[in-house]
């Protein structure tokens, strides 16, 4: 997992400050009304869920997109650093342009998540050996960087010794798995190399294959600043070919040096459009995608004329987290932890949210997998919203009433949570769960602090009592998932958790077990046992809902398929 501000991080484990959408003003029913309502709302849209499908975006065969033609899409900022791998780079917007650029091109991602490797960059790779763990790599000779030199091992051996972490020089934004390789050896030329690893490592799939050439990895200056103003070279069907700063315009054109299947589009633009103001874009036309968030982006989206709205599942999930070193010291009490879980309405926080989106939601209830990837189950075995046994739990710890607010030792279930300025949908979230833990003896304030110190000064040094923003899954549910909770130096975990013992052997075999089984039984395990101590409170999954310009195929909204992966030579226009 990364080690780096997750506000920047996208494939192993993006937050998403803010989370899906608003919440909509509360009902005037009572506590447990609203709760039987929302379960009984939420039964009906759980199956739904499972009626929406893993890719939404409107199929076309290759043969038949139309030759040429421009797309435009909107990206919040242009990239601070042009490479990904250094820790200041990896913003989602920079990886949705180096999309067009091959970044990741080598994996090739169906509908239901499956990963197969793309024969134009790696014609195979498989393990040899499990003791060493073995990976006996083939690359394609034709593959060639957007300056003409070959895709080859001397690349992959560059990438890994900036990514392991043993030279901090390197300011690199993810060092897991790089740090499990042992060695990366040359066999018959350089297209043919081994990896070996020191200890297993079951998705060693995203290792195989360099996502930049040597020379930007050759000094830790070049690494950290040489590519601040200018894209690292391409190694898919688009290259760029201007940067407007000014204007906050980049141009992508077909890439001269792609050996692959020629793309149909001729040119890709992303231009910078302030979130606020995308949804309107979108309805002017000046933009061909909108991803949308919330129920009033929804109503903007659906005023253009010549577009059709997209639904997909989705990896997005909501969640409180607890700092259990927080609060004066209330919150290393698991039971006042386990309170708090029983005592937030999560059916009626996430009817509130997606309700408006008009799309079916489902509660999250695994730290692992998204429901709908293989292995999903319910690692708290129903945890429902209960506060009379909320309230018992607090009784039976010693926390009585006060008046309004719970004491015990001389203190009080006094808490915060910490929002970000001028971010309804995380405000409005806290709100409910301030109205529901009050009912039942917190006290509970909100703690509204500056949208850019949200994470540096607050999240990142642990600096709160309670947070709620959303995490991102991904293809490879172990090795983005686990360093949200696992070890508590994890620059991702915010809980202050700690319980090695019981959870190191468990993180270790959902990482390293190579049999899928055996590893999906280890992920379970590691899962139910943080759930045990209810140092995060998972609470909705989002779908992906896009509006589409009509006429635009193989792109928009998607679980999987268009995610981690795409393939854009098949991104164009009905002929």
């Amino acid at each position: 997992m990364s080690i780096m501000s997750n506000r920047r991080r996208f494939l192993q484990g993006t937050v998403v400050a803010g989370g899906a959408a608003a919440l909509a003003a509360c009902s005037q029913k009572s506590t447990d009304e609203q709760a039987s309502d929302a379960q009984a709302e939420n039964s009906k849209a759980a199956a739904a869920q499972s009626d929406l499908p893993g890719t939404a975006w409107e199929r076309l065969d290759y043969d038949k997109v139309k030759e040429g033609g421009q797309v435009t899409l909107a990206v919040s900022q242009l990239p601070n650093n042009w490479n990904y791998n250094q820790a200041d780079g990896a913003l989602k917007d920079l990886s949705d342009i180096r999309k067009t650029m091959g970044f990741l091109g080598e994996l090739k991602v169906d509908e239901e998540g499956k990963v197969t490797l793309n024969p134009d960059y790696v014609e195979s790779a498989e393990v040899t050996s499990e003791d060493p763990q073995i990976i006996t790599v083939k690359y394609n000779p034709k593959a060639v960087w957007s300056d003409g030199t070959p895709i080859v091992v001397a690349d992959l051996i560059g990438q890994w010794k900036a990514q392991n972490g043993t030279n901090e020089a390197f300011e690199a934004g993810i060092t897991s798995g790089w740090n499990q390789i042992k060695e990366i050896r040359q066999t018959s030329d350089e297209y043919n190399f081994e990896i070996e690893f020191s200890t297993p490592f079951a998705d060693w799939i995203q290792m195989v294959h360099p996502d930049v050439p040597q020379t930007v990895t050759k000094d830790p200056e070049t690494f950290n600043k040489g590519y601040l103003d200018q894209p690292t070279p391409s190694k898919g069907p688009f290259v760029v070919t201007n940067i407007d700063k000014t204007g906050g315009v980049v141009t992508l054109g077909r890439n001269e040096k792609w050996w692959g299947r020629a793309p149909k589009l001729e040119t890709v633009i992303f231009k910078v459009v302030d979130q606020s103001t995308q949804p309107q874009s979108f309805a002017n036309g000046e933009i061909d995608a909108l991803d949308i968030a919330t129920g009033d982006v929804l109503s903007q989206a659906k005023n253009r004329k010549d577009a059709k709205i997209q639904t997909s599942n989705g990896l997005t999930w909501t969640h409180l987290t607890i700092n259990t070193q927080g609060g004066n010291g209330v919150l290393a009490d698991e039971k006042v932890r386990e309170a708090i879980a029983r005592g937030i309405n999560r059916d009626a926080v996430g009817q509130a949210v997606v309700g408006p989106l008009e799309a079916p939601i489902t509660l999250q209830d695994n730290f692992i997998f998204m429901p709908g990837q293989d292995g999903y189950e319910d690692s708290f075995g129903g945890l429902k919203y209960d506060s009379a046994a909320a309230e018992k739990i607090l009784e039976d710890a010693g926390w009585t009433k006060n008046g309004d607010v719970r004491e015990k030792d001389g203190k009080q279930l006094a808490l915060s949570i910490t929002i970000p300025a001028d971010t309804k949908s995380n405000s409005d979230r806290a709100k409910q769960v301030q109205s529901d833990l009050n009912k039942i003896g917190f006290k509970i304030e909100l703690k509204t602090v500056p949208t850019d110190a949200y994470f540096d000064e607050n999240i990142q040094p642990k600096n709160f009592d309670l947070v709620t923003f959303s995490w991102v899954g991904t293809l490879f549910p172990q090795s983005s998932g686990l360093n949200i909770l696992y070890p508590v130096s994890s620059e991702q975990n915010y809980t202050n958790f700690d319980d090695d013992a019981t959870l190191k052997p468990l993180n270790d075999a959902a990482l390293g077990e190579l049999d899928p089984a055996k590893r999906i039984e280890a992920s379970n395990a590691f899962s139910k046992e943080v759930a045990k101590h209810f140092t995060v409170i998972p609470f909705y999954v989002t779908p992906n809902i896009w509006g589409v310009k009509d006429g635009l195929v193989n792109y928009g909204a998607s679980l999987f398929e268009g995610n981690d992966s795409h393939d854009w030579t098949m991104v164009g226009f009905k002929g």
